[in-house]
C-alpha cells in the first residue's frame, strides 16, 4: 500500500473530490509541464492502487484539506465534474482516481509543504512516506478527537 500527495490549484477542486470521490488529473495536452512530464506521469499513475491513501493539499499555502482511500483508478472519464470543465464544456482532467472514502474539511487539516523527491510538476502527484500519512493523521485525531487506525 503507498500514499499519495494530490495537489489542487484551490480548495473548490477539493470541495468537488469530496462531492464526488474522485479526483482527476489534466491530459497530455494541458500544456508545456504536462507534455514535458507526460511519461513519468504515466509511470507513477500506473503505480496507484486500490486502498493506497491520498493526502489532497492546496499547491501554493501547502494546506491539507482531505485524507482518502483509493477505490480504483480509471482513464478517460467524459463526465465534466470540476467547475472549469463544466465553465469550458470539455474535460480537462480525465485520468481519474475514484475514492471510496474522504476525510475533507473546508479548514486546512494541516499546513505543512511535503518534501517529495519524485513530485511530478504539472499534474500534482507524488508518493509521500508513511510518516507523513502519519502526520497528518495525528493531526486530525488532534483537531477532531478521532481516533484513526491504519495498517
Amino acid at each position: 500500500m503507498s500514499a499519495w500527495l494530490f495537489s489542487s490549484m484551490d480548495l473548490e477542486n477539493i470541495r468537488t473530490a469530496y462531492e464526488r470521490l474522485m479526483w482527476g488529473f489534466w491530459d497530455r495536452e494541458a500544456g508545456e509541464k504536462q507534455r514535458r512530464n507526460w511519461r513519468s506521469f504515466i509511470r507513477t499513475y500506473n503505480r496507484i492502487k486500490p486502498f493506497d491513501h491520498a493526502m489532497i493539499q492546496i499547491a501554493k499555502t501547502g494546506e491539507i484539506c482531505a485524507i482518502a482511500t483509493v477505490k480504483d483508478k480509471y482513464f478517460d472519464d467524459q463526465t465534466p465534474v470540476f467547475k472549469a470543465e463544466i465553465e469550458q464544456k470539455r474535460i480537462l482532467f480525465p485520468w481519474r482516481v475514484p475514492f471510496s472514502f474522504i476525510l475533507y474539511s473546508e479548514k486546512p487539516i494541516l499546513t505543512r509543504f511535503i518534501e517529495i523527491q519524485n513530485y511530478i510538476d504539472g499534474y500534482g502527484l507524488g508518493e509521500i512516506t508513511p510518516r507523513d500519512v502519519m502526520d497528518v493523521i495525528k493531526e486530525v485525531e488532534t483537531k477532531y478527537v478521532f481516533k484513526f487506525k491504519l495498517l
